[in-house]
């Protein structure tokens, strides 16, 4: 008896849907994601019991060619490469021909397409039959997907409650049109419309449609252009930060991918803005010439591999902080609070959690663009420019518990200041001046001697020195466990040179990437945290102004280095709405 044998088509069919369907959602990715391949402006997806009962695609596009439809469900056919070349210039988002046999192996399956001035066609596929008939449909496509694993019900039992399903084909979908906001979609879930986005090219229109009214309030456009890459996308300011990464969205060429070095690289470009725990909220739409992106390394293409990485990394590092402080956000009442998810880990999203990310309140799709109110809203954002701010009256009047300052400004409302924030800030500010204008060392009359184990000198390398150096502390080995710290900043003698010097070597030695600048970052943050006032330090009236006018001075005035907010604002509407005198 043969030991190897050739697998018949409808057990390997049944292998690639184990790799590339694994729930409802995937059979809507792979539809939807084929629809957008056929040229459709208008896809409209219907879910009946979370995909147990049926998964329907509608579109407009291209059609398939009726002499074509039974070719399409055979494994590896595809209209989207040719050739080894076309497997690396991939501008498609499916490409393996393996989605629609994949599905049609694991589910009953119903197409109803058309040419646009061609007659139609019906198929039926069912246990690897195929049955083909004319159709009075006019042009586009129609997929029904039933009875989804009929015939895998190990498979079947293991799919979630109706409303855990229903939650990542939620995220599935409206990360799809997040990328693709020249496209309309529509999301239903027994017979209730989830939402409908307007096709009209507008990502922040679209981010209206899915999100709602307050994430556009509270947003920042980023667009930024390079010989390599083109991104666009919003960021979200400090009243959308999270505790957890799901909030951070990355699109490439189209395709929603996870690229954890580009997750990395936003989390660290808002440092100073939000606090270390909490995440932003942003969506980038990245365009990247496709001889440099690899899609081809994961069955479902969730990770793709991409050339010049480093390069986008120094580009995002660079243009994030850059947009963030342009047009500067105060916090509002925080009372106000956007729905936060609840892990904080880096996995991927337990559905759970997917499912509370948009509100059931009030259904996105009632938000119309057409609405003069949301089209104020979305032209006039909840922003001040720090030129603004300047020009801003504001009169501290008094303290609570000695740490929190109280302002009256000129609009009617109030703000409340940390004192140790705002003096963290303007001293954070003032060093990295310093810093970056002239680094000037000066030699110690007793040189600092630190001892350290012997598996943390032995990571004192040439490398290590060089950065010590640039960030003003000449060392050099002592013993067999010892550093003698021979010069430090000039600077740095106002305060405890000491503990900067500690805190600039536990640095070095916990980063293993060695990042000078964000060393740098850090134990400057660190030197004007210990040089700021502290709470429950009294300061007189004058005092409060002399720290707020030198607060609303610094290029970013709203946070302190650590990401903690330094200006709470509450307005008069909401003073008055707290006591009940709105509309009187």
């Amino acid at each position: 008896m043969a030991k190897i044998i050739l697998l018949d088509n409808e057990l390997a069919n049944q292998i690639a849907a184990g790799e590339v369907i694994e729930r409802p959602s995937s059979v809507v990715k792979e539809l939807v994601e084929n629809s957008i391949d056929a040229g459709a402006t208008k896809i409209d997806v219907f879910i009946n019991e979370a995909g147990r009962k049926a998964i329907i695609v509608q579109d407009n596009g291209s059609g398939i060619p009726s002499d074509e439809l039974a070719l399409a469900f055979s494994r590896h056919a595809t209209s989207k490469i040719h050739s080894t070349f076309n497997l690396f210039r991939i501008r498609t988002l499916g490409f393996r021909g393996e989605a629609l046999p994949s599905i049609a192996s694991i589910a009953k399956v119903q197409v109803e397409t058309a040419e646009k001035g061609k007659p139609g066609a019906l198929a039926k596929i069912e246990n690897g039959d195929i049955k083909i008939e004319p159709s009075a449909v006019s042009s586009g496509t129609k997929i029904t997907v039933s009875e989804l694993f009929y015939n895998t019900p190990a498979r079947l039992k293991y799919l979630k409650r109706d409303y855990t399903e229903n939650a990542v084909t939620l995220d599935v979908v409206t990360k799809i049109a997040l990328a693709h906001p020249d496209v309309s979609f529509s999301l239903t879930f027994d017979d209730k419309l989830r939402f409908r986005t307007s096709g009209r090219n507008n990502l922040e229109e679209t981010i209206l449609n899915i999100y709602g009214l307050i994430y556009v309030k509270n947003l920042l456009p980023i667009s930024v252009k390079t010989n390599d890459f083109t991104i666009t996308g919003f960021l979200g300011n400090t009243n959308l930060v999270r505790s957890n990464r799901y909030g951070i969205i990355t699109n490439l060429n189209g395709r929603n991918v996870y690229m954890p070095k580009v997750q990395s690289t936003i989390i660290e470009a808002y440092h100073g803005f939000i606090a270390p725990t909490r995440y932003p909220f942003v969506i980038l739409n990245l365009q990247i010439e496709p001889e440099l992106v690899d899609v081809n390394v994961h069955p479902t293409k969730k990770e793709v591999r991409f050339s010049k990485e480093e390069d986008l990394r120094n580009v995002l590092l660079k243009e994030i902080p850059l947009a963030l402080r342009k047009e500067a956000f105060i916090p509002k009442d925080p009372h106000q609070k956007v729905q936060p998810l609840s892990s904080t880990t880096n996995e991927e999203p337990r559905a759970e959690q997917l499912i509370f990310d948009l509100p059931f309140g009030t259904e996105t799709s009632e938000l119309k663009i057409s609405d003069s109110h949301h089209q104020e809203a979305i032209r006039k954002p909840i922003t001040k420019t720090i030129s603004e701010l300047e020009n801003s009256f504001v009169n501290p009047v008094a303290a609570l518990h000695n740490t929190y300052i109280i302002c009256e400004v000129n609009d009617g409302g109030f703000w409340l200041i940390d004192q140790h924030a705002a003096h963290e800030r303007i001293n954070y500010e003032k060093f990295q001046k310093v810093l970056n204008m002239d680094l000037k060392t000066r030699p110690l009359l007793v040189p600092e001697l630190l001892s350290f184990s012997h598996s943390e000198i032995a990571l004192f390398t040439p490398e290590v020195f060089t950065i010590l150096k640039d960030v003003g502390i000449e060392a050099e080995l002592f013993g067999s466990n010892t550093l003698r710290v021979t010069a430090v900043p000039s600077w740095a003698g106002e305060y405890d040179e000491r503990i900067y010097i500690q805190d600039i070597i536990d640095a070095v030695i916990t980063d293993k990437r060695l990042n000078q600048e964000l060393l740098r970052t850090n134990a400057i943050a660190t030197m004007a945290c210990k040089a700021s006032i502290k709470a429950n330090h009294r300061l007189s009236i004058m005092e409060m102004q002399h720290l707020i006018k030198e607060l609303l001075a610094c290029d970013n005035p709203f946070s302190c280095p650590h990401g903690r907010p330094t200006i709470i604002k509450f307005t008069k509407y909401e003073l008055e709405k707290m006591f009940k005198r709105t509309g009187t």
